[in-house]
């Protein structure tokens, strides 16, 4: 294949895998534009051999697909990774337009995303847990995996919520009054009864990657 067969390759790859250029361009480390850039206008002409390999990992696929120049043997017929997923890291705090923005991604093997959950992986968010107000179940530097298809409460449990422009997580009960109850983990918190019909859920909470320091 030559330069412009190989950039409509990876584009038809990006397609067929589910990926997008912006979360595919960040993960190999360069700005959201970079792959549009490439495949869409040439620029740059080939793929830096870092990226490249980051790229082929990313989509699964053997790198020499990715470059119209002839490999190294042992590049080309190297292993093939195990399929990775991208997930999207997320701000606590909401941009200018009341919407969540993305603060970095992780690549995960597929595997590992499946036996967190189910649902389509596009669905699974994650973000780093600041404060002390859900300790001891999360503490300030967790990681938490978040389903943003369970944008409703179907159950007690834990949830991300909008509270005016930031993202939290708090433990929700349903009460009878028809309220729920929004309850932090550290009773030094009090917890907060609100209406249902404004409480704003983005997500339940699924999977907690804990920080602890080990050195």
């Amino acid at each position: 294949m030559n330069i412009d067969q190989i950039r409509i390759h990876i584009d038809r790859l990006i397609k067929e895998k589910g990926k997008n250029y912006r979360s595919l361009s960040m993960a190999i480390g360069k700005n959201e534009a970079y792959l549009h850039q490439y495949i869409n206008k040439g620029s740059p002409r080939r793929l830096p051999e870092q990226q490249r390999r980051k790229l082929a990992a990313l989509l699964d696929v053997d790198e020499q697909q990715l470059t119209d120049i002839k490999l190294p043997k042992s590049v080309e017929t190297s292993p093939k990774t195990a399929q990775n997923t991208i997930i999207e890291m997320i701000s606590p705090i909401m941009d200018k337009n009341g919407a969540t923005s993305t603060a970095g991604f992780l690549s995960l093997p597929a595997t590992d995303i499946s036996a967190i959950s189910q649902s389509p992986s596009e669905n699974i968010k994650f973000t780093r847990i600041s404060g002390d107000s859900m300790q001891p179940t999360l503490t300030d530097g967790d990681y938490i995996f978040i389903d943003f298809a369970q944008n409703h409460l179907s159950g007690d449990g834990l949830y991300m919520i909008q509270t005016a422009n930031t993202l939290c997580v708090r433990r929700i009960q349903q009460i009878p009054s028809g309220e729920a109850l929004l309850i932090c983990d550290n009773q030094n918190y009090k917890s907060v009864a609100v209406s249902l019909k404004k409480l704003k859920i983005l997500g339940k909470a699924l999977f907690a990657l804990k920080a602890v320091k080990i050195g």
